[in-house]
């Protein structure tokens, strides 16, 4: 054996650099499709085109993958920061929008369902949902530190009232009028932004006047 040939032999074959994008598009394919009950390795394998051992050598359980997959292709709020809250408001607002629109989007009501069924699965999505709820409440956080909103504003609240209103605009919105919602989605979400910032404002304008004694008269 050439002293090349060996050192491959010993090193294994090279790490394949689209593994993980298959593995993730097809384990949150599979969450949406049939939730925590029906999510495995021997499914993700296989409509991934790898060997079970790949995924074992990278994620320990499937609920360590269904994390990972998570932080891969639903919420990735972290990216977010456009150096101004209405740019931050509305890329949240899109980003919501799209991930509920598209392919993977039956994965929100399978949540629902397998929070109270599967409580398992809450443990092992913990810290992706808290690092995606304190990744949201930094973008009013950055907003207050750069004196664009009062520091009496709530970044909890704020989140609710954009995270909210979008999920529940695609949400509930009939199939017949999908395709309106989503020609008219800018729209949709310029007018949300724009009713936050104010009522923010407008929670600016009373403590400024609780500062300073009430209105004149």
């Amino acid at each position: 054996m050439t002293e090349v040939a060996t050192l491959t032999a010993a090193r294994g074959r090279p790490r394949d650099p689209s593994l993980e994008a298959r593995v993730f598009d097809a384990a949150m394919a599979l969450y949406a499709e049939a939730g925590w009950s029906g999510f495995n390795f021997d499914t993700v394998a296989r409509r991934a085109r790898v060997g079970k051992a790949s995924l074992y050598s990278r994620w320990p359980n499937r609920g360590d993958l269904l994390r990972h997959t998570f932080q891969a292709r639903w919420l990735t709020v972290a990216t977010i920061d456009t150096g101004c809250i209405r740019g931050d408001l509305e890329e949240l607002a899109w980003m919501i929008a799209r991930t509920l629109m598209g392919p993977y989007s039956e994965a929100h009501p399978r949540m629902s369902l397998d929070a109270a069924q599967h409580p398992e699965m809450l443990d092992f999505l913990r810290p992706y949902s808290e690092a995606t709820i304190r990744h949201g409440r930094a973008i009013v956080r950055r907003a207050i530190a750069r004196g664009e909103i009062t520091p009496a504003v709530n970044p909890g609240l704020m989140m609710d009232l954009v995270v909210g209103a979008v999920t529940n605009h695609v949400r509930t919105t009939p199939e017949r009028l999908r395709g309106a919602m989503e020609a008219k989605m800018q729209d949709f979400i310029s007018e949300l932004v724009e009713a936050v910032l104010r009522g923010v404002r407008a929670t600016e304008k009373t403590e400024n006047d609780k500062k300073s004694g009430g209105l004149s008269a």
